[in-house]
């Protein structure tokens, strides 16, 4: 249901911004379809927004932010380092069973999803933070917190992930929009009135797995969280990282199927220095 409102959403905004911008682009004294596609395009996205917004005001409930703070012992990735660390995450993620569903072959699913990491690498150093393992990137962690968790049209725009996510398409757009827009409804559900801490993504790239790198990041979050008094919320879409997961004190709340693609994902949380939370962490 949350998968048709959203389809249904853009499919208006669309409608409505083209019709519109074919009234009005001749009373301008514009008379070129560029110059009718622009302003429509424009009215659409300023639609996506009021519609995004209003939906904002009227959830209630919303949580006092319980900053993070810089997490020590990570190095802080810079925006100019958004090419190397999309790279990263590109070859960490280049085997996932959710993006080689969305994307399909080798090919495509390497020039999109990088497309796709470099979006999400935008909206968190924005709206949040982006860290490495050291300044040699063989590791990525990007996290935002509570509602700039949920990656908007205007966050996109405002954050220049906007771009890349539009090269991938607009069918693959939509498929990739309609899949995953039900984790963050799961997000909302399980975290409702809470602050939090949000693992948008986290990888290690191929050469580098095994040597210790994803630990050392998740370790680090950890103990900024407990300091912080914050839980940690995370999604994975591959059942062996269920179990690397709950060694480091994370407990699976909700287990589901994306809708469109049929793929399994589990959401994970780990409460702040809970009793059940006290275990070894190597």
């Amino acid at each position: 249901m949350k998968n048709k409102a959203l389809l249904v959403k853009i499919v208006i905004a669309v409608g409505v911004g083209m019709a519109v911008g074919r009234l009005i682009t001749p009373r301008l004294g514009l008379e070129s379809p560029l110059a009718a596609f622009a302003v429509s395009t424009m009215i659409t996205v300023a639609l996506l927004i009021l519609l995004e917004g209003v939906g904002d005001k009227l959830k209630t409930g919303r949580p006092e932010h319980v900053p993070l703070g810089e997490i020590k012992n990570l190095y802080t990735v810079r925006k100019s380092e958004i090419p190397k660390a999309t790279r990263v995450l590109a070859d960490a993620f280049k085997d996932d069973p959710l993006f080689r569903t969305l994307f399909g072959d080798a090919a495509d699913m390497a020039y999109k999803y990088s497309k796709v990491a470099e979006m999400m690498l935008r909206h968190c150093i924005k709206y949040g933070a982006v860290y490495a393992s050291s300044e040699q990137l063989e590791g990525i962690m990007a996290l935002t917190q509570d509602r700039n968790t949920h990656i908007t049209t205007w966050r996109l725009i405002r954050s220049g992930g906007i771009v890349p996510f539009l090269s991938i398409g607009l069918r693959s757009l939509m498929k990739v929009a309609g899949s995953l827009s039900p984790i963050d409804e799961v997000r909302k559900k399980q975290m409702k009135n809470k602050a939090y801490a949000y693992i948008q993504i986290i990888g290690v790239a191929s050469e580098h797995q095994g040597k210790g790198y994803g630990g050392k990041m998740l370790r680090a979050l950890i103990e900024a969280s407990d300091d912080a008094d914050l839980p940690i919320y995370l999604e994975t879409e591959t059942e062996s990282n269920v179990a690397l997961y709950e060694r480091f004190g994370f407990r699976t709340c909700q287990h589901m199927k994306m809708p469109v693609i049929d793929q399994p994902m589990w959401a994970m949380i780990r409460e702040a220095d809970g009793a059940e939370n006290k275990v070894v962490l190597y």
